[in-house]
Parts: C-alpha cells; sequence; structure tokens
C-alpha cells in the first residue's frame, strides 16, 4: 500500500514538475500558436494531477478505515470484551466471521453500516457500563473508538455528497 501510495506522490510531483516547465515556456515563448499548444497540455497534466490526488485520497481513506478497524478490534480484546476477530466481526460488525480477515487481507473499504454498526454497539455497550464502580478506564477507551467512527462516518457521508 505504501509503494502504492509513494508511486502517486512520485508521479504527482513530476506533473506538477512538468507545470512549472510549461508555465516558463509559456512567459518566454511569443507565439501564440505555441502558448495554446502549451496550455493544452498544461490542461491535460491538470486534468490528470486532480485524477492522481482523487486516487491518493481513496487509498489514504481505505486506509484510514482499516487501521480504525483493527485498533476497535485490538482493543475489545485488551478489554476482554471479545476474544478473536471473528467474534468481533460477528457481534459488532454483523457480517460473515471472515469479513475482518478480509478486509485486512485485501485491503479493501469496509462498508458504512459495518462501521455504523460498530459505533451503535460500543454505544450501547457504554452505556451498560455506566453503573460499574470502574467504569472510566473502559468508558474512556470506547468513547474513543466511537468517536472515531462517528468521524469517520461523517467524513464518508460528506464524501457521498
Amino acid at each position: 500500500m505504501d509503494i502504492q501510495k509513494n508511486g502517486f506522490k512520485n508521479r504527482i510531483r513530476a506533473l506538477m514538475n512538468k507545470n512549472k516547465q510549461l508555465d516558463q515556456q509559456i512567459e518566454n515563448n511569443d507565439s501564440a500558436v505555441k502558448k495554446s499548444t502549451l496550455n493544452d497540455e498544461k490542461q491535460d497534466n491538470n486534468n490528470e494531477l486532480r485524477k492522481l490526488r482523487s486516487q491518493r485520497y481513496e487509498i489514504e481513506m481505505v486506509q484510514e478505515d482499516i487501521q480504525y478497524m483493527k485498533k476497535s478490534c485490538l482493543t475489545l480484546q485488551k478489554l476482554g470484551l471479545i476474544k478473536s476477530q471473528y467474534q468481533f466481526s460477528q457481534d459488532f460488525l454483523r457480517r460473515t466471521k471472515h469479513y475482518l480477515s478480509m478486509i485486512l487481507c485485501e485491503n479493501r473499504v469496509p462498508s458504512i453500516d459495518s462501521i455504523s454498526c460498530l459505533v451503535k454497539k460500543l454505544m450501547d455497550m457504554r452505556a451498560s457500563y455506566e453503573n460499574y464502580d470502574d467504569k472510566g478506564s473502559v468508558n474512556h477507551h470506547l468513547d474513543n473508538i466511537i468517536t472515531e467512527g462517528q468521524h469517520l462516518i461523517a467524513k464518508r457521508l460528506l464524501h457521498y455528497w
């Protein structure tokens, strides 16, 4: 994933440098026809830049979502609330037991429904810990996961809009 991200970064940098060169050529050229050709080439570069930046953003978004799922599962395991990724996938994401493993291995975007189910389940769980004496540490961890999940859901919804 990092290799792919670096590839995008290098191609973006190369296109930006090419645009700088085109700007200089446009300034130093007196021919209207040549300027028009250079401007067209620059416009093509800018379109390619926009595509590459969108692709890079999507990769970063996938990584962020995957890290959230992984972090949530590990935190719940550390708290002793689940025993395995299988249990996490079934009980918290309401998916098949292999769902989290598939997302991690194939670098897929978790569905927004899965993230929503996770946040809802965590909020219900947090409410049930209100009556316990040692609720502070558990609720603190749950609050962090809930907040991050709500943030991801909001980002996803804004991205679709």
